[in-house]
């Protein structure tokens, strides 16, 4: 399954390419779902810097130098989910809470590593998307960390 395909799901969900036109809702998606989700994973300075990391701008870079994005967009045609992954490591990753409990975050990350044949990742999962690693098979690195601000566990996946 090439990772530029659309995938539809059921009840009228897709799985697509992040496009440049989606690049301003993905970055108030995934700012708004860290903001309910995982901001006690960082300090003052370090989510000033996440804020900077989700803009438009730097998400066209990292999609324009090789990172590769995937939406999971509605029936409605809004957008409740992206994953960005850079060779091997999974960058963002948030589903909205309305899309959560559906299974949808498990078909995301299934399309991602079959789009794009991954055969190990690697990701700094938050206190929130750690039990979702977890149960994909992925193995905690080492202990919880703190570096620039951010609170993570390293973690690792192979297939």
């Amino acid at each position: 399954m090439p990772f530029m395909e659309i995938t539809l799901l059921n009840d009228g969900w897709v799985i697509r390419p992040c496009g440049i036109d989606d690049l301003e809702e993905v970055s108030k998606l995934v700012l708004q779902e860290a903001r309910r989700s995982i901001i006690e994973d960082f300090d003052e300075a370090g989510w000033e810097d996440f804020q900077d990391y989700l803009s438009s701008e730097q998400l066209l870079y990292r999609l324009s130098t090789g990172s590769k994005g995937l939406v999971l967009q509605g029936e409605d045609d809004r957008l409740a989910g992206y994953v960005e992954v850079s060779g091997n490591q999974i960058l963002l990753f948030f589903v909205s809470e309305k899309a959560q409990g559906l299974n949808l975050a498990t078909r995301l990350f299934e399309k991602l590593c079959e789009g794009l044949a991954l055969k190990e990742l690697y990701v700094n999962a938050s206190s929130r998307g750690h039990a979702f690693y977890l149960k994909q098979g992925f193995k905690e690195l080492g202990e919880w960390q703190t570096t620039a601000g951010v609170r993570y566990c390293p973690m690792s996946w192979s297939s």
